[in-house]
């Protein structure tokens, strides 16, 4: 006899789970049903199947049989795409904001969601949701329908032509000049007085908070940068990598380093820990200098900012690439340079920016003439 339970992680509900036995072994899986009874339904069936000597989960037929909540799992474990560089990342992400639609949209199979059935959801998670999360549940379904047109398992993505919320206005945050030079002061300090592995470390850090604060690099491309990229005679970065991948953009981009940190780099690569990767920025992790493998950890960041008197941010290190930028368009960078700096694959990304330039409006109105 099988049994139903309801699974917790981290504190994070992950829903109902069954268990059946089957040829001798036992069985486990998420239901993706928001009741015990959908949940105990879908039990009864599986173990039907079992008592007939046919496999326990049957595939359903393309679009006819196949729940939407099955399709989320087929999805969650079918769906590949070589353009992202952590699969088991996105479905998480993706998983955790299609969850908001699964009460709603799970038990119905496919052949039933349409545009109307879309709609219906999308105004059920705009009664507990901002407009943002709201927009970001409709792209999430739009790429699991789109999946599945892709596999022959439904015609048409019933999402297309279902309105979404406007975009909201992007909120940049970045810190003043004053709060550059303390938190840079203060990363110093402690490299320079706090003693062997720690202070080593906030050597390390010091240099990637610096990188970040004058070139504007990502967290991955800082602690991914190697020494073989970086060329101190001519004054040349060379940004390869994102930890162990390719940059967001998929392409390499070339810098010029600013005098300043030609400087600390000098300095820092003498007494820089060796790593079989030459990393420019290695950390102590288990016991050995290497690169970081959790992409959500914060080194100590949030600490730093904390004590120097920084806004709280849910994303530190971006908020450096966002200083770095801001300060570039306020001082009188074009957004087109900015753009091949950071990397963007399309100059529209870096028009957020836009409106930290006093004079990018006025110029434009100028140039009328009669």
């Amino acid at each position: 006899m099988g049994d139903i339970i309801r699974k917790r992680k981290g504190g994070r509900d992950l829903g109902w789970y069954i268990r059946w036995t089957e040829n001798g072994k036992r069985r486990q899986r998420a239901s993706h049903q928001p009741s015990y009874a959908l949940a105990k339904k879908m039990l009864l069936e599986i173990e039907a199947r079992v008592a007939r000597g046919v496999v326990g989960i049957a595939e359903p037929r393309p679009g006819v049989e196949m729940t939407f909540g099955e399709l989320v799992e087929k999805f969650g474990a079918e769906f590949s795409n070589p353009r992202i560089k952590d699969r088991e990342q996105y479905l998480l992400a993706t998983r955790r904001v299609l969850s908001r639609v699964l009460s709603e949209l799970g038990p119905l199979a496919l052949k039933e969601i349409d545009q109307r059935q879309i709609s219906r959801a999308r105004d059920f998670v705009a009664r507990r949701y901002e407009p943002g999360s709201v927009r970001n549940t409709l792209i999430a379904l739009s790429a699991v329908f789109s999946w599945a047109v892709r596999q022959g398992i439904v015609e048409k993505n019933p999402v297309r032509g279902v309105q979404r919320p406007p975009a909201p206005e992007p909120l940049i945050a970045y810190l003043s000049v004053g709060e550059v030079r303390a938190v840079l002061a203060e990363a110093e300090q402690r490299a320079r007085t706090w003693r062997e592995k720690l202070g080593l470390g906030w050597w390390s850090k010091w240099v990637a908070i610096s990188l970040a604060l004058r070139l504007g690099l990502r967290k991955g491309e800082l602690f991914g940068l190697r020494w073989r990229d970086v060329d101190l005679e001519t004054g040349q970065l060379r940004v390869a990598r994102s930890y162990e991948t390719s940059p967001k953009s998929g392409k390499t981009r070339h810098l010029r380093i600013p005098a300043g940190l030609v400087s600390l780099l000098s300095e820092w690569r003498s007494i820089c820990p060796k790593t079989p990767r030459e990393l420019v920025c290695p950390l102590w992790i288990g016991g050995a200098w290497g690169m970081p493998t959790n992409p959500s950890a914060t080194h100590g960041l949030p600490a730093l900012l904390r004590k120097m008197g920084c806004r709280f941010v849910a994303r530190p290190w971006h908020l450096l690439r966002h200083t770095m930028a801001s300060h570039f368009v306020q001082s009188g960078g074009s957004l087109l340079a900015l753009s091949k700096i950071l990397g963007h694959s399309d100059v529209k990304v870096t028009m957020v920016y836009a409106h930290l330039s006093s004079d990018y409006l006025a110029a434009e109105v100028d140039r009328i003439k009669y």
